[in-house]
């Protein structure tokens, strides 16, 4: 029996594509050939497993094969700089060596809608539970509005069934508890009062605990001396804290939402909202009052 298709034939470009600030940021450092670099990588990405890309040396190898002026050291320097930048996980780079992100994973999910097998595996899923079965449930209805009956089966298109994109219980688990987790470096004291929790950040970071000043005292060093907590929690703090500073969030805002998405869980709806800034086109003028109200439905 052959191999149950997993990659798409094809993936949605955005006509905002070219003025989303990540790519153009990297196109003003590499050039041109940035923009191709990237394009070829989420054609090998959606054409392959569907939802993310192995990065090692023979896929820069045969990337930079395929291109007239860019060699291996720039493929691998440009990619590098998407994952910086935040448009790839940045975590699950450094953890597995891959390239994926909630948005492409959520385009995965609704693409292939249609098919019985479309796994994610557990150690890859960025998605938060709720958002991967919200996509199941409108699947399922758009199913069963357009066939009315049972369809055929074949090996692309068929009828949903209830095991239809598989996540671990490991996801609700880590979900659950990082809800329950009482996190390090407290919100903001009434007052500007000192508590005592905490305390240890100006022995480890060499600054003052951001839990200790008031709002409007708040700098960006004290945000990028924050740590986030060793408690095996799946995080992506410094993709939190890049993707803050690239779309100008005040230190204040910073500060609440690195600690209310428990510093840039996986799968938080922290992500979700950065992706829905990336696609707003700069029409969305206040992102970090946008991103709190995001983490605040969740909680």
């Amino acid at each position: 029996m052959g191999r149950l298709k997993q990659g798409l034939d094809y993936f949605p470009l955005s006509t905002d594509f070219m003025h989303d600030r990540i790519v153009r940021r990297v196109m003003k450092r590499e050039g041109d050939s940035a923009f191709t670099v990237l394009l070829y990588t989420l054609s090998y990405l959606y054409s392959g497993e569907g939802y993310y890309v192995r990065v090692d040396d023979d896929f820069c190898d045969e990337l930079s094969d395929q291109l007239f002026s860019t060699d291996n050291d720039t493929v691998r320097r440009i990619i590098h700089l998407f994952i910086e930048y935040g448009l790839f996980d940045s975590t699950l780079y450094d953890r597995y060596g891959i390239l994926t992100s909630v948005d492409i994973q959520r385009q995965f999910l609704f693409i292939t809608k249609r098919r019985s097998h479309r796994n994610i595996h557990p150690d890859y899923c960025l998605m938060a539970d709720e958002d991967s079965q919200e996509l199941l449930d409108k699947a399922a209805q758009d199913t069963v509005a357009q066939t009315g009956a049972n369809v055929t089966q074949s090996p692309d298109t068929v009828t949903e069934s209830p095991d239809v994109a598989t996540f671990s219980s490991d996801i609700k688990r880590k979900e659950k508890e990082s809800k329950e987790n009482i996190l390090p470096n407290p919100p903001f004291c009434k007052g500007g009062n000192e508590e005592k929790e905490g305390g240890d950040f100006s022995e480890r970071s060499g600054g003052v605990n951001p839990a200790k000043k008031k709002t409007k005292d708040l700098t960006q060093e004290d945000i990028d001396r924050m740590q986030p907590p060793a408690d095996g929690c799946p995080r992506n703090f410094s993709g939190l804290v890049d993707n803050m500073r690239l779309y100008r969030i005040p230190p204040a805002e910073q500060y609440a939402i690195v600690v209310k998405s428990n510093y840039g869980e996986i799968g938080g709806n922290v992500w979700k909202g950065f992706g829905v800034i990336r696609g707003s086109g700069g029409k969305i003028k206040l992102p970090g009052h946008y991103l709190l109200s995001v983490i605040n439905k969740s909680v």
